[in-house]
């Protein structure tokens, strides 16, 4: 996965108002071209919102993209440009929310879980590149995947979907998406297993029941690694019907 650390920031322009939710952004910055690996991408502000855009491999094409944004937004035709984010930069805006958040253990699972499904969604989805592509059809696609061969762990499957879940609402809270696809996929049964419910145990199905995500709940419990609530499978609701009934 890229690193923001290997970033080269090639342009910063005039002053702007408002320096929304990226401390890297300085008061002084209207927009910059950053590189990731052998890529390069434009990021800029508009409507008081931050924006991201891949623009290739080639340098100067990215330079002159991010002047024609600049020009548009200064000429008032902010409106006519759609707010959406490059896949791998989303992925890296959410490591670095998710790190101030959630322990070591469980940070470097949703960091697995990002790695894994966006190598996936550049092989089997090239000609995809945005965070909004991400449908249904793609997840329901990714879990067929994942459910491959004989000795398929349905506790694993469900809990990289999970995690999934976990960074696509993200997606959500920074007004990139407005719905989270993991949500339409059912998820794979899971054998039933004989224990008693605890009083902890009672607080899991509750909040499960109430649709709260996992990240949310392991904060809440404090637990040092998101994967123990597998330990609840059986009580994780398999589709959001499932969750009402």
């Amino acid at each position: 996965m890229a690193e923001w650390s290997n970033a080269a920031v090639l342009k910063t322009v005039a002053p702007r108002g408002a320096l929304g939710s990226n401390p890297s952004l300085s008061v002084f910055d209207m927009g910059q071209v950053r590189k990731i690996g052998n890529t390069y991408y434009v990021e800029f502000y508009a409507r008081g919102l931050l924006y991201s855009q891949i623009a290739g491999p080639d340098r100067a094409a990215a330079q002159e993209l991010l002047e024609d944004i600049e020009a548009k937004i200064a000429g008032g035709e902010s409106l006519t440009i759609v707010r959406d984010i490059d896949l791998p930069v989303f992925f890296e805006q959410f490591l670095n929310d998710a790190a101030s958040q959630h322990p070591p253990k469980t940070l470097e699972r949703l960091r697995l879980t990002a790695s894994h499904f966006g190598a996936f969604f550049k092989k089997n989805h090239p000609q995809l590149t945005k965070l909004s592509q991400v449908t249904p059809a793609v997840i329901e696609s990714y879990k067929a995947c994942l459910a491959q061969g004989l000795d398929v762990n349905p506790k694993k499957v469900n809990l990289t979907i999970l995690l999934l879940r976990e960074i696509l609402e993200y997606g959500i809270k920074t007004g990139f998406i407005n719905d989270n696809p993991t949500v339409h996929v059912r998820l794979l049964p899971v054998p039933a297993l004989p224990h008693v419910l605890t009083a902890r145990g009672k607080m899991v199905k509750d909040l499960l029941g109430k649709g709260v995500l996992l990240g949310r709940i392991s904060i809440l419990l404090k637990m040092p690694d998101i994967a123990r609530l597998m330990y609840y499978a059986n009580l994780i609701p398999l589709s959001r019907e499932d969750m009402y009934n």
